[in-house]
């Protein structure tokens, strides 16, 4: 449930009492604390962490009616580690760098302007039943760069970006944008990400295709020939049954560097509400490298127990290999690089909404 919230009798003052007659603000946020027993090799920890289901989160967001059925947003959102207090990405500095833009929504669409999330993040979210913005969940597969030298980590959000969206209302989403990379010439192109999302959404089902691409460099350190990443997906969601949503995606990375071959990432997932306030999730994900044997295989078993409409309990179950004496760490366990080992992890965490 949020609460909305209205400025004190200082900002009446500074305002004016008509501009608030049209306005709103809302405070909104998770905070979301586990306890966590992992597992890599010879390293061994408990320690209690946040993002067990969500990552923790500070956020303001209002809009205003400006009418003919548009209407002005904004959003700011902040990263809170909520074992520590501190601030996150990049951290533990506080700042809004979950999210931070200014919109315009009118009936032929949305634009915003700031750091939000990128097109295909927002594809991928639909078919992961852990939700992306997770420690566990298996698509964390996707950020990783092992067996692929200049690949560039996938960016889940970007600065600067420019982004036009169909109504929400609409069954066949478009979504597209473009981030500046803000580099002067000649290297105007260093740092620039740019994608889009083209789908079909239905109350029963989703399925689209996404790509993103991520230019190397920026203004502080720009290249003169800077590699291209690029990402695409195909993705899916399906209410097969009243209480049970299957999901799955299937992706590709590359770079154009000369010898850095291709990596593909399959995964399927399901949500099963077993009863009111019950629900059972799962999840299974494989990363591939063409012409290595350098391969990822990571699952996740997830059981959350509604206490009310904000409050939940959890637990997570999961699991990782990292065949042909890869490295990568997942559900941030440390794993010791090129050792082939894999990860265990075992959380029960509770997850507060605001």
């Amino acid at each position: 449930m949020k609460h909305k919230q209205w400025l004190a009798a200082a900002g009446w003052a500074a305002l004016g009492s008509s501009a608030w007659a049209q306005s709103s603000v809302e405070i909104f946020g998770v905070m979301d604390v586990h306890l966590n027993s992992a597992k890599s090799g010879p390293t061994r920890l408990t320690r209690l962490e946040d993002g067990g289901s969500a990552a923790s989160r500070l956020g303001f967001r209002g809009r205003e009616d400006l009418g003919g059925g548009m209407y002005a947003r904004f959003l700011l959102e902040a990263g809170v580690s909520a074992d520590t207090g501190l601030g996150t990405i990049p951290g533990p500095g506080f700042a809004f760098t979950r999210q931070s833009y200014l919109g315009l929504v009118a009936p032929w669409g949305q634009v915003d302007l700031g750091r939000m999330y990128t097109p295909m993040f927002n594809a991928l979210f639909r078919s992961d039943p852990f939700g992306m913005n997770s420690l566990f969940t298996t698509l964390n597969l996707g950020y990783a760069t092992d067996a692929q030298p200049g690949l560039s980590m996938f960016a889940p959000r970007a600065n600067n970006m420019l982004r036009y969206r169909t109504p929400d209302a609409s069954p066949l989403l478009v979504d597209l944008a473009y981030a500046f990379g803000e580099t002067p010439s000649p290297n105007s192109n260093n740092g620039q990400i740019y994608g889009g999302t083209v789908a079909w959404n239905h109350k029963d089902f989703f399925i689209g295709y996404s790509f993103q691409n991520a230019v190397a460099g920026s203004p502080a350190a720009p290249v003169a020939s800077p590699r291209t990443s690029r990402f695409q997906t195909l993705v899916g969601s399906w209410q097969a049954l009243p209480t049970l949503r299957l999901g799955a995606s299937y992706s590709s990375a590359s770079v154009n560097q000369p010898g850095t071959r291709d990596s593909h990432l399959a995964q399927v997932g399901a949500t099963w509400n077993v009863a009111s306030n019950d629900r059972l999730l799962f999840s299974v994900a494989r990363r591939s490298v063409e012409g290595s044997d350098r391969k990822q295989t990571a699952w996740t078993l997830g059981y959350d127990h509604d206490l009310s409409k904000r409050t939940m309990l959890y637990a997570r179950w999961l699991q990782s290999s990292n065949a042909g004496g890869s490295g990568v760490s997942i559900a941030n366990v440390p794993v010791i690089a090129n050792s082939g080992n894999g990860v265990r992890s075992v959380a029960l965490g509770v997850r507060h909404n605001f």
